[in-house]
């Protein structure tokens, strides 16, 4: 399941930062909540159960039946 980028959602980070500017600490403790926010939203994508197939051996012939 894949999400579109907003690019509404990005322009509005942008908009954040450039008001934090000011701010260090601020900036800064924002900064880290966005590599947070993306960890965990890449963290839940690839926790996606994907279906598992059974492993089947193939037949082996033994080599008393072999033609030559």
């Amino acid at each position: 399941m894949s999400e579109k980028l907003d690019l509404r959602n990005i322009i509005e980070i942008e908009r954040i930062r450039n008001i934090l500017i000011q701010e260090p600490d601020l900036l800064s403790l924002f900064e880290l909540l966005i590599i947070v926010s993306n960890k965990r939203i890449n963290d839940e994508k690839s926790s996606i159960d994907l279906p598992i197939e059974p492993y089947i051996e193939p037949d082996l012939s033994d080599h008393e039946s072999d033609d030559d």
